[in-house]
Formats: C-alpha cells, sequence, structure tokens
C-alpha cells in the first residue's frame, strides 16, 4: 500500500488585534499619529484579503509596502536579531507576507517573515501555525511540531492541530494523526481537507471498512463535490478492486464532464495497480477530450517512469513542457528521466536551455552537472554544481561532485575544499568520504599508489606465491615508470596476457592518438555502427546516434565489432540496456566472489533484425555485447569469424602526470552463467573474408 501526501491548504490567517490590548498603548498612540500607519494598516489589510483570495503575488506587493512604512516608523525592525515589544499590527504584515509565500511554496521565504514576525511581541498562535506550515514545507517536520504545539500552549487553534496531523502522518505516527484530525474535525466538521487525512490515515493503519464508509458519507453529504469522489477513488484503488475502481471512474466522468483531471487520477491509479491497457485507454480518451491538460501528460510520463520507461516517459514530460515552457515541474521530471534513460547529451541541451530562465529548483541544473559529470565533463560538472549551490547551499551531494570533479581534473587543493564542505554539511556522504580517502593516496608516492592498486583489484593476486615480497619493491621511493611497469611484470601471473603497464611514449600515442571510437551510417533500410573500442562514452555516443534513427522497427541494425579488442565494461552493458528489454544484461565476478548485475530496464529500442559482425580479434567487452544481444533478442544474427574468448574485464589506474596506465584484469564476467573464457563465440553464419562488402551481402540477403 503506497503512503500518499496530504493535499493541504494553508488557510490560516493574522487576525488583527483588538483596541482593548493594552501593550505597547504608548508606542500605538504615537504611531497613529502618522500617515504611515495608516498606509501600513490599509496595504496589509488588502495584502490579507488578496492572500485569501489567491492572489499571491498581488498580495506580495502590497504587504512588502506594508512593511516599508512599518520601517519607517520603527527602523529597529530593519535587521531585527532580538525580541522587541511593539504591538501585534506591527507584526501583522510580516506574518501575513511569510502566509503568501508559504501559499507560493516558497517556504524558505515563508520561515524568514515568520521568525521576523515572532521577534515582534506579543505573539499569537496563529503566528507559530504559520510557522509550522513553513518547517512542513521545508520537511522539517519535528520542528513544525515543536511550532505547532507552541502554538496549542497557546490556545486551541484548529489550524495547529490540522498542521500536528499532516505532519505526523508523514512522519508515519499514524495513530497520533488519527488523534489530530479527529480533534481538528470535531471543530470543524465541513473540512474536506481534515476528512480527506483521516481517510488516508485509516488507509495507512489498514482500516479500509472506515475508510470506506467515510469516503461513502462524503460523497452522500456533497453529491456534487468532484474531490470527495476523488478520494473515494483513493480508497478503492488501496482497496485493490480494479472492476469497482473502473465503474467509480465511469460514475465520475458522467458527473464531472468538465474535470478532466479525472483522467490524470485514472491513469496514476491504473499505473499503480499495473493495469497498462487501462493506463493507455485513460490517456487516449483524455486526450480526445482535452490534449492541452498538462497534469495529463505528466500522469502518462509518472506511469511510464513506476515502468523504469525512462526515454518513453521523456516524451511525455516533454508533451507537457511545450504546453507550459514555464512550468518547473515538468521540465524536472524530463531531465529526471532523461538522465535516467542515460540519455545524457539530450539532458544537457534540454537541461542548459531551462536554465536560461529563471529557476527557482537546483534540481535544473543538478540533473544537467550530473550529465556533464557522466560524460566526464568536470568543468561544465562544476559550473552546474556551482548554481545548484547558489540555489541551494545545503546540497553536500553538490559540493562532493564539485570535490570530484577538481580531482579528475588534478586540482588536488580544491577537491579538497569541496570534499570538506560536503562533509561538514553531511559527515557520512559516501562520495566526499570516498573522494578523502583519494586524496589522501594522492600524497603518496607514485609506486606505493600502484602497489595498493594492483593488491586491491588484481584477480590473480594469490597465483604468485612471491606476490608480496615482488610488490614491496614499489615501496622504494622515486621509480621511474620503467621499474614500475618491470615490477608489476613479475608480479602478473604468468598465463595472464591481458594485465599490463603503459608509459613514456606508448602512453602518449594511447591517450594523444584515439580516433573515433563510433561511426554510425544511415544506408537506407541499414543503420550501420562501427564501435571500434568501448571508452567510458562510448554508450552516450552510440545512444545518442540510435536515438536519432526514423522508424527503428522497420530498418536492420548492423554492429560491427571487427577488430574491437574490448575497453570499458559499463559502456558495452549500457548498450545492451538500450537494445534489450528488461533482463539482468551481464554478471561482474570478482576475485572475492563478489557479484555486480547488470540490469536494462523496461524501455529499449527495437529493430526488425539485428546482425553483429565479429573476427577473431573481437574480444572482451565486444563479445559482452555479442553475446548479451544474441542470448535475450531473438532477430540477433552473429556474422563473421570465431571470436578470440577473452572472459574477463580489466580495472585501469592512471596517473597522468607521470603519464602511466596500470590494467589489470580485475573480474570475470559471464551472460546469464556464460563465460567464454578459453572459449569463443562462434558466428551463426561464417564469412571468411575481411571486406566489410562481403558481410553486408549476408545482412541484405535478410538471413
Amino acid at each position: 500500500m503506497k503512503k500518499r501526501s496530504i493535499v493541504w491548504i494553508c488557510i490560516f490567517m493574522v487576525l488583527i488585534c483588538t483596541l482593548s490590548m493594552l501593550s505597547g498603548c504608548t508606542r500605538l498612540s504615537a504611531y497613529r499619529g502618522s500617515e504611515d500607519w495608516g498606509k501600513m494598516i490599509r496595504n496589509n489589510a488588502t495584502g490579507h484579503r488578496l492572500v485569501d483570495k489567491g492572489e499571491y503575488d498581488k498580495a506580495i506587493e502590497y504587504l512588502e509596502r506594508a512593511i516599508e512604512y512599518a520601517y519607517k516608523m520603527e527602523p529597529a525592525l530593519v535587521d531585527l536579531d532580538r525580541e522587541i515589544k511593539l504591538n501585534e499590527y506591527m507584526g501583522a504584515p510580516f506574518n501575513n507576507l511569510g502566509w503568501a509565500y508559504n501559499e507560493l511554496e516558497d517556504y524558505d521565504k515563508g520561515l524568514e517573515y515568520m521568525e521576523k514576525s515572532l521577534l515582534i511581541l506579543p505573539n499569537g498562535d496563529w503566528e507559530y501555525v504559520n510557522k509550522g506550515n513553513a518547517l512542513y514545507g521545508l520537511n522539517e517536520f519535528e520542528a513544525a511540531l515543536e511550532s505547532y504545539d507552541q502554538a496549542l500552549s497557546m490556545g486551541n487553534e484548529k489550524f495547529a492541530h490540522y498542521g500536528k496531523g499532516r505532519t505526523l502522518f508523514d512522519l508515519e505516527r499514524y495513530e497520533e494523526a488519527l488523534e489530530q484530525f479527529d480533534i481538528y474535525l470535531s471543530m470543524d466538521e465541513t473540512d474536506l481537507d481534515g476528512f480527506e487525512g483521516k481517510i488516508y490515515t485509516l488507509l495507512q493503519l489498514g482500516r479500509y471498512e472506515e475508510a470506506n464508509h467515510l469516503a461513502n458519507d462524503l460523497i452522500q453529504q456533497g453529491p456534487d463535490n468532484y474531490e470527495a469522489y476523488r478520494i473515494k477513488a483513493d480508497v478503492i484503488e488501496d482497496m485493490g478492486d480494479l472492476s469497482l475502481l473502473e465503474e467509480h471512474y465511469r460514475r465520475m466522468i458522467e458527473r464531472f464532464p468538465g474535470h478532466t483531471e479525472v483522467y490524470a487520477q485514472m491513469i496514476a491509479s491504473y499505473s499503480m495497480l499495473g493495469d497498462i491497457e487501462q493506463v493507455k485507454s485513460s490517456y487516449d480518451a483524455a486526450i480526445q477530450k482535452d490534449d492541452s491538460n498538462v497534469d495529463i501528460h505528466i500522469a502518462m510520463g509518472d506511469a511510464h517512469m513506476g515502468r523504469a520507461m525512462y526515454v518513453q516517459a521523456a516524451k511525455y514530460y516533454d508533451q507537457a513542457v511545450q504546453l507550459q515552457p514555464q512550468h518547473e515541474e515538468s521540465s524536472i521530471n524530463k531531465l529526471r528521466a532523461l538522465y535516467h534513460g542515460r540519455r545524457n547529451y539530450q539532458c544537457i541541451a534540454f537541461g542548459e536551455e531551462a536554465g536560461k530562465q529563471e529557476v527557482a529548483s537546483s534540481l535544473i541544473p543538478w540533473f544537467t552537472g550530473q550529465c556533464h559529470f557522466d560524460l566526464e565533463h568536470y568543468a561544465e560538472a562544476i559550473q552546474a554544481m556551482e548554481r545548484v549551490i547558489e540555489l541551494d547551499p545545503s546540497d553536500d551531494e553538490a559540493y562532493a561532485t564539485i570535490a570530484y570533479s577538481y580531482f579528475m581534473l588534478e586540482e588536488y587543493d580544491r577537491a579538497e575544499e569541496y570534499c570538506a564542505k560536503s562533509l561538514d554539511l553531511y559527515s557520512g556522504n559516501s562520495m566526499a568520504l570516498y573522494i578523502q580517502d583519494l586524496l589522501q593516496d594522492s600524497r603518496s608516492p607514485l609506486g606505493e599508489r600502484v602497489k595498493h592498486f594492483f593488491q586491491d583489484n588484481y584477480l590473480y593476486i594469490t597465483s604468485n606465491s612471491d606476490v608480496d615480497k615482488i610488490l614491496s619493491k614499489l615501496d622504494k621511493p622515486d621509480l621511474t615508470t620503467a621499474e614500475i611497469a618491470a615490477v608489476i611484470e613479475r608480479a602478473r601471473y604468468p598465463r595472464d596476457m591481458f594485465t599490463s603497464v603503459i608509459y613514456g611514449d606508448e602512453y602518449d600515442r594511447l591517450t594523444e592518438g584515439q580516433e573515433q571510437d563510433v561511426i554510425y551510417e544511415d544506408q537506407g533500410t541499414i543503420a550501420y555502427f562501427r564501435i571500434y573500442e568501448f571508452n567510458s562514452n562510448t554508450d552516450d555516443r552510440f545512444i545518442e546516434y540510435l536515438d536519432q534513427i526514423p522508424n527503428p522497427g522497420s530498418k536492420k541494425l548492423v554492429i560491427d565489432l571487427r577488430g574491437n579488442t574490448g575497453g570499458n565494461m559499463d559502456s558495452a552493458n549500457n548498450i545492451l540496456d538500450a537494445l534489450l528489454p528488461e533482463c539482468v544484461t551481464s554478471m561482474l565476478i570478482e576475485r572475492d566472489g563478489y557479484a555486480d548485475s547488470y540490469y536494462s530496464n523496461a524501455d529499449y529500442v527495437a529493430f526488425q533484425r539485428i546482425y553483429v559482425l565479429v573476427d577473431g580479434d573481437t574480444a572482451s567487452a565486444s563479445e559482452l555485447l555479442t553475446m548479451g544481444l544474441s542470448t535475450y533478442l531473438p532477430v540477433v544474427t552473429v556474422i563473421g569469424q570465431d571470436t578470440y574468448g577473452k572472459g574477463v574485464g580489466q580495472r585501469v589506474f592512471e596517473d597522468k602526470t607521470n603519464k602511466i596506465m596500470v590494467i589489470a584484469v580485475n573480474h570475470y564476467w559471464n551472460v546469464r552463467q556464460k563465460n567464454i573464457m578459453n572459449s569463443h563465440i562462434s558466428p551463426d553464419i561464417y564469412v571468411k573474408s575481411s571486406k566489410l562488402e562481403d558481410y553486408l551481402k549476408v545482412v541484405k540477403a535478410g538471413h
């Protein structure tokens, strides 16, 4: 059973104190003789009335004006940092402005003005209620409870009970929440929000009959009240009765034909219950009725997100963005979908465009920065995360990502600075702690760092009885890269042909002379890819091309892996994720028996047929990609010659300053429990030639 957030409306207001109040009478007399006093009172009253009508932006203009007059009369209020005894008239504009910002869900601002209001004595219970509402909106639930309790200690204000009820609900203290909602309803027997809170609490307590009975009572009391029917639908959904739910939604559509939002609720309900056909039919019916309703597209996006169909979800969120470009929720949802769908280039392009507007949420630059980070665009990631910190200075993850980025750029002082800032905010941040360890390790001599890397990661470390003695040579200071390479060569398991050290001129050639790792050609009915090697971003470039193919279901996909000796396993697995339905694509098994599984989500790009071209040099990550496709898809044909047969993968240590790279065999890999070490992949169709046209003849023949 899911937990719902209670929909609530902060409708609490400040009432101007009666003239019988004696506190601050001397000052009150002085104020009332000034023109500014009357202007403050009038602007505050107008602002209050506008908040009550839901015209929050306009209300803020009047309330800010009222505060300006308050400052003119009492300059001490400008930088007020201690309690001051005036009278309730002077505090009213601050409280009302806090209320307005709460309604706009700008809870930081709301809390700021509530804190100032509470410094102006005397205070009323309503001020503590509004402060509690701001704290609740900031998810500071324990502090919110304290504020509501303070309000209740001053009086029996009903909204304090309501606020306390919803806070206890979110803290999963359901019995206590129910008690508060009952008190609230005893004070206001007609408030729908109170009934909604009580019904959802009963559902969380498993008291379905009571919740259902209460929902039925709401409908009987208000047969034309749409909200009562909406709540009833939630009750039926939790009860899991699909036929009853379908009947109830039919009644809602008949009774409330103008409420297209019912379709959004239908989509959400059927998605939760796993009835995908009803999800689709509800969406189709909704867009026929009104395709301009943003909530409909968001609900459909949410339904696809719940099924891990991220690319499809992004398309629905995009429709919401097109309808309301300023709607931040839609933009954030689209970015989240693109990020989880590993569409990093699309995520960056959209995030940077959305970031050109004035944004309130730090999530827009956060997702943009994460995608830059995943693409190893570290300078750009830093820039985006700095923007996150501007919007949310308490984001320890943003500081940690900046620290990691500076570390990868080998700017260790800056990395240490941001690592410390992250840990100051949250001492348990795992990324920051990892960077802290890396920074400490980076201060060690090169030989010592290589030794630790080899000891921690080499798959065959126990195969050489003298390995500790050999590796102790790396403890000597000022070793050259050639000397380090010689030690690793001696420590290597003799039958291991895949562990090596690259340094000096060879390092320069490898790092500076890298050619394009993937190319794409549109050959009409054939989408041809040549992957030369698997680098850390090969998957991103492949997926970027993949998404540009029109009508892939009518085309043949050719992936040419001839001569590809492997590379980054993550990259190969991410390409499998883009092409396979939901499954475990592969499993990496380390020397201690620890297994790390890679998964494909339900979203994938389907082709008419897939052809994989291989030869004797096709190895490791290339074989994993070949094997994954041929194992899980019936439309795959492998063409060429027997592959190399490399069922292991490596981990890499690199020091750019000293120009050395240690490549150590780290794990075995398998696809559905099958490993090809000391074996190979046999093609479905053999081709002896090395010419591409001979391979493509088989493809065009449709074998």
